[in-house]
């Protein structure tokens, strides 16, 4: 597993240990891998965002914006897919 994954991992166990009420075994291993897998969609899509953001740097005239909304959308999809909508 890669060092982001890890990351993503130990904070996906640190959120499900803060859940208050005592979670069985097996409800607190669905809910640790539930966590860590929205956490990984929304670090994909805060890639998106940040791609989003960099074309914004560049000079107007000079943006595609096509790609510009084609990443928008990617990002919106995914998000409301993975039902991880902000």
């Amino acid at each position: 597993m890669n060092e982001r994954f890890e990351e993503l991992a130990k904070q996906a166990e640190k959120i499900t240990l803060d859940i208050p009420g005592s979670l069985t075994p097996e409800q607190f291993r669905e809910t640790e891998q539930e966590i860590f897998a929205k956490l990984i969609v929304k670090e994909m899509c805060g890639m998106l965002e940040q791609c989003e953001d960099d074309v914004y740097s560049l000079e107007p005239s000079e943006r595609p914006t096509e790609y510009i909304e084609w990443l928008y959308q990617w990002r919106t999809r995914f998000e409301k897919h993975f039902g991880i909508e902000e």
